[in-house]
């Protein structure tokens, strides 16, 4: 349940540095929306990733 939580969280903060780059008019606040889509989206497939070895018994 935990990681079904974290992977919204996740989701919410990919969705906050897409809506920051779309709506930033300087080259920094577009690097930090970009840069928290990344993290997020790969803290998301971490989770999902995770998620699958611990149902399948690999880790």
């Amino acid at each position: 349940m935990s990681r079904l939580v974290y992977l919204a969280g996740s989701f919410v903060l990919a969705i906050l540095g897409l809506f920051a780059v779309a709506r930033a008019t300087d080259v920094g606040m577009s690097l930090f929306g970009a840069g928290l889509t990344l993290v997020s989206l790969a803290f998301g497939l971490f989770l999902v990733k995770r998620g699958a070895d611990s149902l399948w018994g690999h880790g």
